[in-house]
């Protein structure tokens, strides 16, 4: 008893003076000294200038902390004087116990007010590229277990120039967010939401957002499973589910149901003109709800249930494989007035044109049944069309309807 009462005491005397050792190296150590190293090991490594703007703090216990302010990461040679990246205050810390063990748990990682600025030539060449020197690992060295206690990413700032295409993306207001990260362990609690900006876009750009409670993706990365997720992309809210495998052929299966959204107000918070109808009130009140498959290419829409303003349509949409596949597709509806889609009768306005040439590449054919159709006064019951799209443009068969 006597040498355990020993022991004790040294193991608490050590963990004492440990204690005291790391008290005094942040009372008497100025940590900013180091900025001038850090800046010139990472340069080392990636090739890029790296400034410390901002003073540099230490925390410890049981947390090895350090928080930084402003900072910037270089651009490529060519690519202009502005950074790569910037950010007003950072913080990255590790648990200590398990850095003397040889693993590495970090503590939440936090980004506040990041802009990155991304740049791809019409070369192919872009600022990315090149960052580190890509050496493989020794193969002797043991692997290191690294958890991450999560991310938050707030207020940051993308913007992606393609200047292949050309093309030029950015996202405002992005926060993204995330709870532990451990490897052979599902994802759970991500979240992102921004503003997306694009050319022909509304100038207060369009919000979105991405919920996923849990995403599990085994480590080789061949099996993919999200019981549950949520979107939204301007008036569209959506929440589904996705399960799956990647391999020599992608195997993806799952479902979607989206709110009752307004066709036109999304069109036009990105740039497009909704066709002109009769009733400005037509295709304001859409939706959707299916149970969906992707397999080696071919898509499966079944059962497929579409609500267009009144009406309601069941059925199902396939389309195949290869290098020139036809959809098909075979709908049944309640009622439709016609009217309300039809454009109105203002000679002085531009007709809405199908884009039938862009349509073309699509390839189509299929049944649209409605038990009821309306024009102004003219009734009709039992009506079936029967599409078709392919190199000679848009037709139809229709069934002769019963009139009342």
């Amino acid at each position: 008893m006597r040498f355990i009462k020993w022991i004790s005491w040294a193991v608490a005397g050590l963990f004492v003076l440990i204690l005291l050792g790391v008290l005094v190296l942040v009372w008497v150590v100025d940590p900013n000294g180091f900025k001038p190293t850090i800046e010139a090991k990472v340069k080392e490594a990636t090739g890029r200038e790296f400034k410390l703007e901002g003073d540099i703090e230490l925390g410890f216990f049981p947390w090895l902390a350090v928080r930084t302010g402003a900072g910037s990461f270089g651009n490529a040679p060519g690519f202009g004087p502005q950074p790569m990246a910037t950010w007003r205050s950072a913080q990255l810390g590790a648990k200590l116990f398990p850095l003397l063990g040889g693993d590495l748990v970090i503590d939440r990682v936090k980004l506040e007010g990041a802009e990155v600025r991304l740049v791809r030539r019409a070369d192919g060449s872009a600022n990315w590229q090149g960052i580190g020197s890509g050496a493989a690992a020794a193969p002797n060295q043991p692997a290191r277990h690294v958890t991450i206690d999560g991310v938050t990413l707030t207020d940051g700032h993308l913007i992606f120039v393609d200047e292949g295409v050309p093309r030029r993306v950015e996202v405002t207001a992005l926060n993204l967010s995330t709870d532990a990260i451990s490897p052979d362990e599902p994802f759970t609690g991500t979240e992102i939401d921004g503003v997306l900006h694009m050319d022909g876009f509304a100038p207060a750009g369009v919000g979105f957002g991405l919920e996923v409670p849990k995403a599990a993706l085994n480590k080789d990365y061949s099996n993919l499973e999200v019981p549950k997720f949520s979107f939204r992309f301007g008036g569209l809210e959506a929440d589904g589910t996705i399960r799956g495998e990647f391999g020599s052929a992608t195997h993806l299966a799952g479902r979607i149901a989206s709110n009752t959204f307004d066709v036109r107000a999304l069109l036009a918070s990105v740039g497009i003109e909704a066709p002109k109808t009769t009733d400005p009130k037509a295709l304001t009140r859409v939706g959707i709800e299916t149970t969906w498959r992707v397999d080696d290419g071919a898509v499966n829409f079944d059962p497929l249930a579409l609500t267009l303003d009144d009406t309601h349509f069941t059925g199902h949409f396939r389309r195949g494989a290869g290098d020139d596949p036809v959809g098909e597709f075979s709908l049944k509806g309640d009622g439709l007035d016609i009217a309300r889609y039809v454009p109105p009768a203002d000679p002085a306005s531009e007709p809405f044109v199908l884009p039938t040439a862009d349509l073309r590449a699509l390839k189509f054919r299929g049944v649209l049944e409605l038990e009821q159709a309306t024009l102004d006064d003219v009734v009709m019951k039992g009506v079936t069309l029967r599409l078709l799209l392919d190199e000679q443009g848009l037709r139809s068969q229709q069934k002769v309807p019963e009139k009342s």
